[in-house]
């Protein structure tokens, strides 16, 4: 999806990114270096092990919703795969 988890941020529910690759699908969707992933593909997301989980449950193409805490905000994004590691 083109993100960076944030290792440092173990204190939150859901998994901080730290990073959004320029030009990446999560960049394309609006995802942001900050926002909290709490949900990916219907997928609860906790920690970086479930983040993990539910994306390598995907394949490349799918269009998958994720949703995301922006300060207090819960947004809700569309986001098409890319090919993994591109």
């Amino acid at each position: 999806m083109g993100t960076v988890p944030d290792m440092g941020a173990s204190d939150i529910p859901g998994l901080r990114l730290g990073g959004v690759s320029p030009g990446s699908a999560a960049e394309k969707a609006g995802i942001k270096s900050g926002d909290v992933v709490v949900e990916f593909a219907g997928a609860t997301v906790t920690d970086l092990q479930s983040y993990s989980d539910a994306l390598y449950g995907q394949k490349p193409g799918d269009e998958v919703t994720v949703v995301v805490l922006r300060g207090t905000e819960r947004l809700t994004f569309k986001v098409t795969l890319g090919r993994r590691g591109g």
